[in-house]
């Protein structure tokens, strides 16, 4: 999540960004995801890139559009992988599940609609609506690796369209539960988000979110007292997967959407802000995000479209 790095490119038309998230871990990891049309792999050009350092002056910079599709009319699709095998003791499900139905609508989320895509000369915002959880699935029939790899994960999330069907503007979010995190959880990162290719070669979003819980205060557990709707554990779960999607909204397929080649998505400055929200009568954890209008670091935005 936060800032990214230039990204290389193998075998592939778009350059993609794997989101790292972690706080003072370095890089993130170098992943493999074969899509049905392509394979793409991740290569970090720094030694710092990715990395989210907590309390860092490091600065932030205005996004630029690459031509690429945002998701207009965004909807999160929650696919808790393995949950009910494998445990999910902090009670993040119901978590995410809560918060997906309350973010929607909201001042924090109004920040996306200063974004937009141009397809055939037309100018298309996002926009930021009531109701932004599209559907929650417990997986209890695909088996999870130990430590999937994001071709699994990749996998997963076409699992979780073939269940929810297809929705361009959808972001696909799949949880892994506790104790089965991919390779470098917790030490090089706290979540990504990438992009896969579904049947008829369609672009499917996708999130790989890890049990947050699992790797305390390096994913922003105890970040802030809670507010009365999360516990403190369980801050990072909000912040992260709230910031991851997103990213995932306003540059589902990563560097080709908005993205700055030195800082990142619009979770550039996650680390950074990090309050209590209040979203209708819930309240929970979250990051600030990138404003271009105001060339900032912001929680909420006015200028909704």
């Amino acid at each position: 999540m936060n800032r990214y790095p230039l990204l290389a490119r193998v075998g592939c038309t778009a350059a993609l960004a794997l989101a790292g998230c972690a706080a003072n871990f370095g890089t993130s990891p170098t992943s493999t995801q074969a899509g049905s049309t392509h394979v793409l792999r991740y290569l970090p050009t720094r030694s710092t890139a990715h990395a989210i350092v907590r309390g860092s002056s490091s600065g932030v910079g205005v996004l630029s559009y690459n031509n690429g599709p945002v998701l207009l009319k965004p909807k999160a699709y929650l696919i808790f992988w393995g949950y009910k095998k494998y445990g999910d003791p902090d009670k993040v499900a119901p978590l995410l599940e809560a918060y997906f139905k309350a973010v929607g609508g909201s001042s924090h989320n109004a920040v996306y609609t200063q974004y937009y895509d141009v397809v055939g000369g037309n100018t298309n915002y996002i926009t930021n609506f009531k109701g932004q959880l599209g559907g929650v699935w417990f997986d209890e029939e695909d088996p999870v690796p130990a430590e999937p790899t994001d071709a699994q994960v990749a996998q997963e999330s076409l699992h979780g369209v073939s269940h929810f069907g297809y929705d361009a503007n959808g972001s696909y979010i799949v949880a892994t539960p506790h104790g089965r995190n991919s390779q470098g959880f917790g030490t090089t990162y706290c979540g990504y988000h990438s992009a896969t290719s579904g049947s008829g070669g369609n672009l499917v979003a996708y999130t790989n979110l890890p049990y947050i819980p699992d790797a305390g205060t390096a994913c922003d557990a105890h970040d802030i007292v809670p507010p009365k709707d999360e516990s403190a554990k369980d801050e990072g779960v909000t912040i992260i997967a709230g910031g991851e999607f997103g990213a995932s909204i306003t540059d589902p397929n990563p560097g080709t959407g908005w993205y700055n080649f030195d800082y990142g998505e619009i979770t550039e400055c996650t680390g950074r802000g990090i309050q209590n929200d209040k979203f209708g009568k819930k309240s929970y954890t979250t990051g600030a995000l990138y404003s271009n209008a105001s060339q900032s670091c912001v929680q909420e935005y006015s200028g909704q479209k």
